[in-house]
């Protein structure tokens, strides 16, 4: 027996047009879409935090490096440079399966298989693919992969810091490939 009350008003959301959802996966849940910003956004964080990650781990095996030898003059082991590369490939890997996966839901959002995502293991060609995910824009309502994912303000603005970096990054490119031969010319002009 239905306790509602018939005489009730109806209970509707009206933020958004009937029959859409929005997608409530995880960042890095592989099912689901991101938008341009998310992307971005998602991709600093990863850069950021894994960066930590790795000066932590690099500054941790330094210091068992030098623990390991206490005198200056003893041989140092020969496995542990093989155990320090393997720890630190730890990291890294973790790092290219979560951009992986971010960019499997950007493929997703442009109704492209995350097949595609592997294109980015492909010198030159993911140049290409990554102009694509940073230019294509998304299908606004559900596609083959599911419901559009809300982009939240945070992500909006570290997907906009995102892109400076970007910019900033091409400009001193520019600008430090148009300096450098100038300054070998004056160093090498200064010798004679």
């Amino acid at each position: 027996m239905d306790q509602s009350n018939p005489y009730a008003s109806p209970r509707s959301d009206l933020t958004r047009p009937a029959g859409t959802a929005l997608d409530t996966t995880g960042p890095f849940d592989p099912k689901g879409r991101f938008s341009r910003l998310s992307w971005l956004a998602w991709n600093l964080v990863l850069a950021v935090v894994g960066s930590i990650v790795v000066g932590i781990v690099v500054f941790i095996l330094g210091a068992l490096g030098l623990a390991a030898m206490p005198q200056p003059t003893a041989a140092p082991d020969a496995a542990a440079p093989i155990l320090g590369v393997i720890v630190l490939v730890i990291p890294y890997l973790v790092m290219a399966v979560l951009g992986w996966i971010l960019s499997i839901r950007r493929f997703h959002d442009i109704d492209a298989s995350g097949w595609w995502s592997l294109t980015l293991i492909v010198p030159l060609v993911n140049l290409i693919t990554f102009l694509v995910l940073l230019f294509k824009r998304g299908d606004e309502s559900a596609n083959r992969f599911g419901p559009p994912r809300p982009t939240p303000d945070w992500e909006r603005v570290l997907g906009i810091i995102y892109i400076v970096l970007i910019v900033l990054g091409l400009v001193g490119g520019i600008i430090a490939a148009i300096a450098f031969p100038a300054l070998v010319d004056y160093q090498t002009q200064g010798m004679h």
